[in-house]
């Protein structure tokens, strides 16, 4: 169901910002970009923008989009001295005032040839919506890398939603089935999902690794999961022929 931009406004003045994992930077970002235009859907302070800015190089563009005005305030603070450090003449990123939800509101159709979500969907008041517009917003054949959380097992609603009003985005976790729903709804190209790196997380556990975030009461019996989600937008492409192609090219 889509939220008015009312209901969007209410959700995200209301959600906490904890520093707690969502505050990660990790950024699993392909080397294909020199040139291209990437998206950092919640760019926070924009350490993330600035390090796409120097992979798209000059030629590129680097759009970052976040709701929360002292972030992005501070985000556009950085930008002069993150394009000094590239050596680049004049910078490359834009920035923009603007709710997961409603990206169709600053970023153009089939624009971006990347995109990224740092550790924060499951604080998203609607995460498939906000999949969505980032799928609209990509490219035919472009990337979306999502690093996440899941969880290990179904998640009893209550705990989801307090753990959400907390701020805290590891145990607000949906299970894979539910995450797959999302993407499948949003339309990307599910044939073309890939998970690397997971590892299991402390839903305690701060930015830094320290016991300092809270927590929901539960009784559930659940991991966390970090996990790095790769899905592309489809394509003229047929992605398993592709991919057999390559694995058989390895051996000739």
């Amino acid at each position: 169901m889509t939220c008015s931009h009312d209901e969007l406004k209410d959700y995200y003045s209301a959600l906490p910002d904890a520093y707690g994992y969502d505050a990660l930077c990790k950024m699993d970002i392909p080397k294909e970009l020199p040139g291209k235009t990437a998206l950092d859907v919640a760019c926070r302070r924009g350490k993330g923008i600035y390090k796409l800015a120097e992979q798209v190089g000059p030629t590129g563009r680097a759009l970052g989009c976040e709701w929360r005005a002292d972030m992005l305030e501070r985000a556009r603070a950085g930008e002069a001295r993150a394009i000094e450090k590239c050596g680049f003449g004049q910078s490359n990123m834009e920035f923009f005032d603007v709710f997961p939800e409603e990206l169709c509101k600053a970023v153009g159709e089939d624009c971006a040839d990347f995109a990224y979500v740092n550790c924060v969907l499951n604080l998203f008041c609607n995460p498939a919506e906000a999949l969505a517009q980032i799928r609209r917003a990509l490219k035919p054949g472009g990337l979306l890398v999502c690093d996440t959380v899941l969880s290990s097992g179904p998640r009893n609603a209550a705990v989801v939603k307090q753990a959400r009003a907390l701020g805290n985005a590891v145990q607000a976790a949906p299970p894979r089935k539910d995450f797959m729903a999302w993407i499948a709804s949003a339309g990307f190209d599910i044939t073309s999902i890939g998970a690397f790196a997971s590892s299991n997380v402390d839903p305690c556990a701060d930015a830094d690794g320290k016991a300092t975030v809270a927590t929901a009461e539960s009784d559930e019996q659940v991991t966390f999961v970090a996990t790095s989600i790769h899905v592309y937008k489809p394509d003229e492409i047929d992605r398993h022929r592709k991919k057999l192609m390559d694995d058989i090219s390895k051996f000739r």
